[in-house]
């Protein structure tokens, strides 16, 4: 028998009656809900699911690759609960995971203790057989699949792996939908980020305050700008190397973001210069802007920067706020400089607000 006819039978079998008990094990049914879930359901857990219960497998895992880091994690677990193996990280050739993993070839084990590569069987599983497949597309190994003690206690087959294999067909185009969505939102975030400090950069911040300041002018809303200058950087460069500058400038963006609101805009446009755009009434900016002011100037940069202790780090504010006089962004945008720069004449680490 051909191994198209197998794997046709294999489809046949399982839209049959035999199967009634549970309506995800056709292949047509399974990949139906998929597509149903893709949104953002928890296809991890389903696919484990469904595939553990096409073999009978009462246990099971799902571990997905991380193309970044090298390794698999798993992501999804049948019969125990996840949280035992949520900080396993496994890489090529580390056990019968790591194995499948490098040669992408699936393994059909029927007694783990036994063999070249034996390994200690866990007290979890009650039998010593397992059934690994890995599920690649288009080249990119996406994730291992391992299952675990059938049912009746015999050891897995190549029936099983052929039974598997049908169901891994949608599973596999499933998790690379995932991950290519993934991967488009990681290359817009890349593309709207400073990768030093990981605000937004300013190509982002300028035309998210376009929308904004058209948005709060439409609908008669408050916002303010908020113009942020790290006071003498130059000097802390010159001094200490441009390491040290940066490893200030990333310590002064985490006190920027923990400093506002999760939804206030905050942004690195150059340099030291930094800006924050703040939803809401011109004094609750202004006790935000504040509270920042008072935070950095009580930061200390990390020890092992080997900063001298007397280094001090401070920022100047300058604030402008959204009123009707406003002409626009660019407007908006220099009374924040004019405001910054009153600030700095008045001696640096305060804030001053654009009348």
């Amino acid at each position: 028998m051909s191994a198209r006819t197998d794997m046709q039978g294999v489809e046949g079998a399982y839209d049959s009656h035999d199967t009634q008990h549970d309506a995800f094990l056709a292949p047509s049914s399974f990949a139906t809900k998929l597509a149903e879930l893709s949104g953002g359901g928890n296809v991890e857990q389903f696919i484990v699911d469904t595939l553990a219960q096409v073999v009978k497998a009462e246990q099971g895992s799902l571990a997905l690759f991380d193309e970044r880091e090298g390794y698999v994690e798993i992501q999804a677990t049948r019969g125990y609960p996840v949280e035992l193996v949520s900080d396993l990280q496994v890489r090529a050739g580390q056990g019968l995971m790591g194995d499948v993993l490098s040669s992408r070839a699936p393994r059909i084990i029927a007694n783990v203790s036994e063999g070249p590569q034996a390994v200690r069987r866990r007290i979890r599983y009650r039998t010593p057989s397992c059934l690994l497949v890995p599920l690649t597309a288009a080249g990119r190994m996406l994730a291992v699949l391992n299952l675990a003690d059938r049912a009746d206690g015999k050891a897995f087959d190549q029936w099983d792996l052929e039974r598997v294999r049908v169901f891994a067909a949608p599973a596999t185009l499933a998790l690379l939908a995932r991950r290519l969505t993934k991967d488009k939102a990681d290359l817009a975030k890349l593309v709207a980020t400073d990768s030093l400090t990981g605000l937004f950069n300013r190509r982002y911040f300028e035309a998210r305050l376009e929308e904004e300041v058209g948005r709060a002018l439409r609908y008669g809303l408050d916002l303010t700008l908020l113009a942020v200058d790290v006071d003498l950087f130059k000097s802390v460069n010159d001094r200490f190397g441009h390491a040290a500058g940066d490893a200030v400038l990333h310590g002064v963006a985490l006190v920027i973001r923990r400093a506002v609101r999760f939804f206030d805009v905050c942004a690195r446009l150059g340099g030291d210069e930094f800006a924050i755009l703040i939803h809401g009434s011109e004094a609750s900016a202004l006790q935000s802007a504040d509270r920042l002011q008072k935070r950095i100037d009580g930061w200390h940069p990390d020890p092992k920067l080997a900063l001298p202790t007397d280094v001090k780090v401070t920022v100047t504010i300058g604030l402008a706020s959204l009123t009707p006089d406003v002409s626009g962004v660019q407007d908006l945008m220099a009374r924040a400089d004019r405001a910054l720069y009153a600030a700095k004449a008045a001696g640096r680490n305060c804030v001053r607000v654009e009348r």
